[in-house]
């Protein structure tokens, strides 16, 4: 498992949060942690996660996140560094699709590959 942090304002959000995602690459597993998030749920589980390569690019999607339902979250890398990509929210009722940019900071390791 890998662990990387960021601070992002995501779609719909008020302002910047700090933002932890920890991703298992072989089963695919996604959680997204964000403390200062509104609310009881600090933890959102990734669905629909889509790799490619063994760890170099991922796709998933979140649920729930406040204030908008639904994120998809795309990152890239090279090697095994840092996570660079972009946060999409679905469109609302005016039809807009709201995104912010991301990097995420590789701060743990566990396992191997």
């Amino acid at each position: 498992m890998e662990i990387f942090r960021g601070r992002a304002q995501l779609p719909g959000a008020d302002k910047p949060w700090d933002v932890q995602v920890e991703i298992e690459w072989s089963t695919k597993n996604v959680t997204v942690r964000i403390d200062e998030a509104p609310g009881s749920t600090r933890e959102w589980a990734g669905s629909e996660v889509q790799t490619y390569g063994t760890t170099e690019e991922i796709v998933f999607r979140t649920r729930g996140i406040p204030a908008v339902l639904t994120h998809w979250w795309h990152f890239t890398r090279r090697g095994a560094g840092n996570l660079r990509g972009v946060i999409l929210a679905a469109p609302g009722d005016e039809g807009d699709w709201e995104t912010c940019t991301v990097i995420l900071s590789k701060v743990k390791y566990y396992g191997a590959r």
